[in-house]
């Protein structure tokens, strides 16, 4: 028996199939429904960071806990001082402010994200690079976050060692790595492979021979032992893997690469939506909890070591601080810089999508900007420095004979029998800017050569204004000191195949880019 369907039945069953058709894409993560009218998946509310931050006039601060996710690491230090400890002492900054804050420890990274994702946390303690994949993996499941303050920069507590007759990072192929995957170290090292001259291949290898471990204490053990021949790991534990090895040596860190691993925290929208002034006090609160372990360190080192269940002693943690620096108010404007500009924060998070995508643990690569809300650290304008407490650094020449940490060779590109680089070229110089960027504390040399074809005094000088153009354009384009960047012309004088085939010629036709360590002055 045939039946009927009148026309709102029709109407009916068109509306269904939308809504079977809008549930599947959801689902597979092709829409995000939970985003439509300010609301994202999990039911909280989103934030456009692009729009002035609205404070109440009647808010207060005492209606909401402020749950933070800390591993122990003395970068938060800055918050356990204005705490006074895990939980908010009456006395202390927060205390002062009305504020009720719990640090909770969860040293492990993925759990750390997940407690934030949940609504187990309101603030979660990361690094920049590690938060590039939180990201993406956040927006895939329709919740929304956002960096709003800068905790500090590594700087010398993160490091790769090696076994003596690893040198250079180069010297790293075909030997056995220990390092926590997904994690900074994880970063540090990709990132060094990257920025060095050995090949695709080659560095796959690294990865695919490499002991994975849970966290950063056990690759500096494992080398102790000599059961690997170089590591990914921090300080304390670092140095002394070092020093109980004979011949080991630290080849490079981030005092090197010293604007590369910068601990942040992220907010949950729907937190900072809901207590946007009980956010803002705790930002500031922060910073002044790292103005008085700049002002007081005794008293704050002391303080740090009384602290029940984090670990770390008054000692140790003096000892930890001085591998780290702590980001005042001023860092942290510089850190974030200005809608569109290439911030620090930018650069890092570029770079960790890089790495992340290559490693298929994230599909979709993100704008940086729209992870991040600087809305707090702006409204905090007149009530600190922007004096930066850092001084300028001084570059100098290494001495003759140093080992580079890396060496490229670079294919760049000019126009015929001229210093003029190709507009592709420039792409692969803007790769190595990014690289100087996070870099900062390293003297660069960029060396122009040639093949033999034509006179051997053309070549020399054609190939030194070339290596001149290289560095020209990174001084113009990134501002970078003329005293960090040094050229030469080989010529034909340093070929790396034979000039005898079309091949050959083509790989001589290249500009060698040596990074140095600054040499202390």
């Amino acid at each position: 028996m045939a039946v009927k369907i009148e026309r709102g039945g029709w109407v009916l069953i068109f509306i269904i199939g939308v809504l079977l058709v809008g549930y599947s894409l959801n689902r597979y993560g092709l829409i995000n429904l939970g985003s439509l009218g300010g609301k994202n998946a999990s039911g909280g509310e989103t934030v456009d960071a692009s729009k002035p931050l609205l404070i109440p006039a009647s808010a207060t601060s005492d209606d909401a806990e402020v749950r933070v996710r800390v591993n122990v690491w003395v970068g938060c230090v800055g918050g356990l001082v204005a705490n006074g400890g895990l939980d908010t002492q009456p006395e202390s900054i927060f205390g002062k402010k009305g504020l009720k804050v719990s640090f909770k420890i969860i040293d492990d990274w993925t759990e750390g994200a997940a407690a934030l994702a949940t609504n187990n946390v309101d603030v979660m303690l990361t690094t920049a690079d590690v938060y590039a994949k939180d990201y993406a993996q956040f927006k895939d499941k329709g919740f929304s976050s956002h960096t709003f303050l800068m905790v500090d920069w590594s700087r010398g507590a993160d490091g790769v060692i090696g076994k003596q007759g690893i040198n250079s990072i180069e010297d790293l192929a075909g030997k056995t790595v220990a390092f926590a995957p997904y994690t900074p170290s994880h970063f540090l090292l990709w990132n060094g492979l990257k920025a060095s001259g050995l090949s695709t291949d080659q560095r796959n290898e690294i990865f695919n021979k490499a002991v994975h471990t849970k966290d950063g204490i056990e690759p500096a053990t494992l080398f102790a032992q000599q059961k690997v021949d170089a590591a990914v790991a921090w300080d304390p534990d670092m140095s002394d893997a070092v020093a109980k090895r004979p011949g080991s040596k630290k080849i490079y860190d981030t005092r090197i690469a010293n604007r590369l691993i910068a601990d942040i925290l992220v907010v949950s929208d729907s937190f900072s939506a809901k207590h946007p002034d009980t956010l803002l006090k705790f930002a500031q609160g922060w910073l002044q909890g790292v103005e008085f372990i700049k002002t007081q360190p005794a008293r704050a080192y002391n303080l740090i070591g009384a602290v029940k269940d984090f670990n770390i002693p008054s000692d140790l943690a003096r000892t930890m601080l001085g591998g780290v620096k702590l980001a005042d108010y001023a860092d942290n404007r510089s850190f974030m810089g200005t809608a569109g500009a290439n911030s620090d924060y930018s650069n890092i998070f570029q770079m960790a999508q890089d790495m992340y995508r290559e490693a298929r643990i994230i599909k979709h690569t993100n704008n940086p900007e729209d992870s991040l809300d600087r809305r707090y650290i702006e409204k905090l304008a007149g009530n600190f420095s922007m004096a930066s407490s850092e001084p300028a650094i001084e570059y100098h020449e290494p001495a003759q004979g140093t080992t580079p940490l890396a060496t490229q060779h670079r294919s760049i590109y000019f126009d015929p029998s001229s210093a003029r680089m190709s507009l592709d070229s420039r792409a692969v110089v803007d790769e190595l800017a990014s690289t100087m960027r996070a870099y900062e504390n390293t003297v660069v040399d960029i060396e122009g050569n040639t093949d033999s074809t034509g006179s051997r005094a053309y070549n020399i000088q054609l190939s030194h204004q070339r290596a001149n153009a290289v560095r020209d354009y990174l001084i113009e384009k990134y501002g970078f000191p003329a005293a960090r960047l040094k050229t030469l012309g080989n010529g034909p004088d340093k070929p790396i195949d034979s000039n005898t085939t079309s091949e050959g010629r083509e790989k001589n036709r290249r500009t060698d880019i040596k990074v140095y360590a600054n040499p202390v002055g």
